[in-house]
């Protein structure tokens, strides 16, 4: 099997780009867009070309030195088309080596922990475990099911929820799955999708652990993602569901819940992973923010891991395997149940 090395660094020197107004930290390689966002003339734009995930675009550095908020990269030919986007949408590589026996991730900023490149059993993979804090979620899609049946008393009121586990790259999706299923899936029909063949105890610990089933997201993450981690559903859910069980045992789910309403910085998340789960943990945690009225809140939280995930690797373990990522936005507030 292949196995991809990628490698990242920063440089320490300032210099201007074609913003001209603008000092940014120059960094060499390549920007991975994660997501379609806008790609804009200046950091405060908010029109211009969308980004194509799984799509690598030259980067050509970062707004600061310290806790940056975009990378500034290059859509064609020449400084005319440099353009910002936000930090979070994308991670930045330097080399791919698909000969190399093993992954080794280092970060714009990031020193060397001495943890990267930890291992796991079996061959290699590499994951992106997508968490989301429920309250913020629902925040922006109140009409959903899972919204509108919340409470105060539920578990994903105070607990960290299943978005899905996501093989890397990106693109790493539909692994042999039919034309029509892509279409339904694609098509958000996915209470199309066929029943998956889950145990009843993984069953009902999805339920609660991932509110989407009741609109059956379950069944959208199973067949675009789950495709490419394993040949059943159950073995990926079952994994999920035991890295989802670690976090929401830690220290990490516990700042969650002291600060309900108030803001937590990333850098305390990324602390709070480093404490729960040893040291060089948070470098492999980005937060996902979305500005709410006059609130930002945090609405995710995008962590790296080094797979297979199967007993007796830990979630510490996979942390520790993990790709090393940039912290994405700076903070934001731990929404509570209900419109706010």
């Amino acid at each position: 099997m292949k196995r991809i090395i990628l490698l990242a660094s920063l440089a320490t020197a300032l210099t201007t780009f074609s913003d001209g107004a603008t000092a940014s930290v120059k960094l060499e390689g390549w920007l991975i867009a994660q997501e379609a966002c806008v790609a804009s003339r200046s950091l405060r734009g908010s029109s211009g070309e969308e980004l194509e995930p799984g799509r690598a675009y030259v980067l050509r550095g970062t707004n600061r030195v310290d806790d940056p908020s975009h990378y500034q990269i290059r859509l064609g030919q020449g400084g005319n088309s440099d353009r910002w986007v936000r930090i979070e949408c994308g991670v930045h590589v330097v080399r791919a080596d698909t000969d190399a026996p093993e992954t080794e991730i280092a970060v714009p900023g990031g020193e060397n922990d001495g943890n990267s490149g930890g291992k796991v059993s079996g061959p290699r993979t590499d994951l992106l475990l997508a968490v989301s804090w429920q309250p913020a979620f629902c925040e922006s899609r109140p009409q959903q099911r899972e919204c509108k049946s919340q409470h105060q008393d539920r578990f994903d009121a105070s607990h960290f929820t299943l978005h899905g586990l996501w093989p890397q790259p990106r693109e790493n999706v539909y692994c042999d799955v039919s034309d029509r299923m892509k279409r339904d899936d694609k098509g958000r029909r996915w209470d199309w999708l066929p029943l998956l063949d889950l145990e009843a105890s993984t069953r009902n610990e999805l339920k609660k652990v991932m509110p989407g089933t009741a609109s059956f997201l379950h069944r959208h993450e199973w067949i675009k993602h789950g495709t490419c981690y394993s040949e059943d559903a159950e073995t990926y859910y079952r994994d999920s569901l035991r890295m989802m069980e670690a976090l929401n045992s830690s220290d990490v789910q516990k700042l969650f819940v002291a600060n309900v309403g108030h803001n937590v910085s990333a850098k305390a998340i990324r602390e709070a992973f480093n404490s729960a789960f040893g040291p060089g943990s948070g470098k492999r945690v980005q937060v996902s923010c979305r500005n709410d009225g006059n609130r930002r809140l945090i609405t995710e939280l995008r962590i790296y891991l080094g797979g297979p995930l199967a007993e007796p690797t830990s979630f510490a373990d996979a942390l520790r395997a993990g790709e090393k990522t940039a912290p994405g936005c700076n903070g934001g507030v731990i929404d509570p149940v209900g419109d706010q």
